[in-house]
């Protein structure tokens, strides 16, 4: 599959609607890997961006997850600017940190690989608690 970038809104769309249904949001992650994750097309058109609100956020999901306060080893974020679309990964406690976030929604999914209690534990989050993006202060 991974051809989200043949019909990039059609495919944004259903992420959307899988990302914020009431309690299966775990299948928009499957969906992103099985459409997006390895699409050379859309990795290309994502941009880098450090997004430092973002990263404090999922610092957060992260250490909440792991039950101890943690620091990424390393992370990497892409904002798709059109779509108002960031995806991305860090390296954090030894695991992989993947998630991808819709900013129009204040909405999005993370998932730590290998989990705590299996193969990997998935969070849906929020920015919602007003944390501003320090580079527009």
């Amino acid at each position: 599959m991974n051809t989200a970038s043949q019909n990039l809104p059609h495919h944004l769309g259903i992420l959307r609607e899988r990302m914020l249904h009431p309690t299966d949001y775990e299948l928009a992650l499957n969906y992103f890997l099985e459409e997006f994750a390895g699409d050379t097309r859309f990795l290309d058109a994502s941009e880098p961006d450090d997004a430092p609100h973002l990263l404090a956020v999922l610092a957060h999901v992260a250490s909440k997850a792991l039950g101890k306060k943690v620091a990424f080893d390393e992370a990497k974020l892409f904002l798709l600017h059109e779509h108002r679309f960031y995806h991305g990964n860090a390296a954090v406690a030894g695991r992989v940190l993947l998630f991808f976030y819709f900013q129009e929604a204040d909405t999005g999914v993370a998932a730590l690989i290998p989990g705590t209690r299996g193969a990997m534990d998935v969070a849906r989050f929020r920015l919602t608690a007003g944390l501003a993006d320090p580079r527009k202060n």
